[in-house]
């Protein structure tokens, strides 16, 4: 997979394998998004959102935001926590 994305072999032995991984995530998302895709950072939005749980939580218990309203931003966050791999 690395040779196909043009990964320079020749430095194989200094990377890790978490390294690896993410050098191919990123490669394919530039690709993607040279090809016109709208490629969303998966990780800016989980920190965005994880960032702002505090305060959710704290309005919602206040009763400064409804269910419907709590409930979305639950869904997103889990979501986004679905899309980096930590459910």
């Amino acid at each position: 997979m690395l040779i196909v994305r043009g990964f320079p072999l020749s430095e194989i032995d200094d990377w890790n394998t978490g390294m690896l991984i993410n050098w191919c995530i990123e490669h394919d998302r530039s690709q993607r998004k040279a090809n016109g895709e709208e490629v969303h950072d998966n990780y800016k939005r989980y920190k965005a959102l994880k960032s702002i749980e505090p305060d959710i939580d704290a309005q919602y218990a206040e009763g400064q935001i409804n269910e419907e309203k709590y409930r979305s931003y639950k869904e997103s966050l889990a979501a986004a926590e679905k899309a980096m791999g930590r459910r």
